[in-house]
């Protein structure tokens, strides 16, 4: 499919790149790389997106060259989604007048998505794909490439500690340090060690809402709108809370709900072991990765809390 994909980026010389809606790092970074990438080859690449990255994300290199906003009415042989292959979620709207392409590693769901999809579901990131496009088309890699890559990978595997962390993904970023010729540290330390003193407010304020159920193998944390008020912060920049409460020994599928508008969640289902948080999303209309994954909830808190709780209970051992 690698093949497909290139010959296709091959055949065209004006080109917009575009990653789901509330970008992480790895849709980013994988972006920017793209971008990069395409720019090497002699391609006009633009990096357009609906919602601004959070910070520190928007300090990856080469981020100033992302536009925010909507690809339509310009002109493009071929737009390349990130992550995201339909209008839904990218927010890029008449997405059906270009001919399109998507690289992802989550399942897709619907039947609108690009007709040329290159999805690995075993890829840890969006990254790794990049990766061997970037072999297959032959544009070598600078330090920006180099770096926006490993970044992508990095925070998708929690910093290599995840369960989705493979030996390839290991090889992979090995040979991104050494083609780029940075430290790896220095991408933990953007991604991992860089918080305003606001987010740890933030995050203080999130972590006391923290209760466990069913013997301590469920833990539930909750996100409010007001938990921002005197803090200068985006609702986008709450976004990885949920990296911090996963850790909880003892804990199997951990439940964070995100208050979007009056009784409306994104509720964020993490789990270890054979527990499926893809199987919960997927009861509420949702989807993700067999340890991630995700839906959204109209309705009160704790109906929310009982009736996932409940389910989990139903599929726990």
């Amino acid at each position: 499919m690698k093949q497909k994909i290139a010959e296709r980026i091959r055949a065209a010389r004006r080109v917009a790149v575009s990653c789901h809606l509330r970008p992480d790092a790895d849709a980013v970074g994988s972006g920017l790389a793209l971008c990069l990438l395409l720019r090497r080859l002699g391609l006009q690449a633009d990096f357009i997106n609906v919602d601004r990255a959070p910070s520190p994300i928007d300090r990856l290199p080469g981020y100033a060259l992302v536009r925010h906003g909507q690809i339509h009415p310009q002109p493009y042989d071929l737009v390349v989604l990130i992550e995201g292959g339909n209008e839904e979620r990218t927010g890029q709207k008449r997405l059906g007048e270009y001919d399109r392409l998507l690289i992802d590693h989550h399942l897709p769901s619907g039947d609108d998505g690009p007709s040329l999809a290159w999805v690995v579901p075993e890829a840890a990131a969006v990254g790794e794909l990049v990766y061997d496009l970037a072999l297959e088309l032959g544009a070598g890699f600078d330090r920006d490439i180099a770096f926006n890559l490993f970044a992508a990978i990095a925070a998708d595997t929690g910093s290599f500690k995840y369960s989705n962390t493979t030996a390839r993904s290991l090889a992979v970023a090995a040979d991104l340090a050494r083609r780029g010729g940075f430290p790896p540290f220095e991408v933990s330390n953007l991604l991992f060690n860089s918080n305003p003193p606001e987010k740890i407010r933030m995050l203080t304020r999130v972590l006391s809402t923290l209760e466990t159920a069913l013997d301590g193998r469920v833990a539930m944390i909750h996100f409010r709108r007001d938990f921002l008020d005197r803090l200068s912060l985006k609702q986008i920049e709450t976004e990885d809370v949920i990296a911090v409460a996963r850790s909880i020994d003892g804990v199997q599928v951990l439940l964070f709900f995100k208050e979007l508008d009056a009784d409306y969640y994104r509720v964020s289902v993490r789990s270890r072991g054979e527990f499926s948080a893809r199987c919960v999303a997927q009861s509420f209309g949702g989807d993700g990765h067999h340890h991630a994954a995700g839906f959204f909830y109209r309705g009160p808190l704790a109906a929310a809390r009982e009736e996932v709780v409940r389910l989990v209970a139903a599929q726990l051992p």
